[in-house]
């Protein structure tokens, strides 16, 4: 009776230590940028645009976290539509969004921290946010 108990204990002792060393060790960190580990998709979200026609970059807040900026990744591809709304009105965007690297590599820096969060999306649609219209 002594030695199972004995053995159950080791057997639980060493299922523990298994599981502890299965799940310990260091995590992978996201790889950033436009060709990073996307993070989420947005579909459709409802957003607030901004752009620069000229040296063609965009980016945009969604209208539930005004504490996020989204940059594009394909700009380029993607100005000649954005230019028909006006500068801050919002639309639809869909796209997979990943950490922006500036970003992840400061965050750790308690000097840099920001409330702002920034991440690049792969924009795949832009449209006209027709509800209520």
């Amino acid at each position: 009776m002594k030695r199972n108990r004995t053995l159950a204990t080791l057997a639980l002792v060493f299922a523990v230590a298994a599981l502890v060393a299965l799940t310990a060790g260091c995590k992978k960190q996201p790889k950033c940028g436009c060709d990073g580990d996307a993070l989420d998709s947005l579909d459709k979200k409802n957003v607030y645009i901004s752009y620069d026609a000229v040296n063609k970059t965009a980016r945009f807040t969604t209208i539930w976290d005004q504490y996020s900026i989204y940059y594009f990744c394909n700009p380029s591809q993607w100005i000649s539509e954005l230019t028909k709304f006006d500068q801050g009105e919002e639309i639809l965007v869909s796209g997979e969004y990943f950490y922006e690297c500036n970003y992840l590599m400061n965050s750790s820096n308690s000097y840099y921290y920001s409330y702002m969060r920034m991440y690049q999306v792969q924009v795949t649609a832009v449209a006209s946010n027709e509800w209520g219209k």
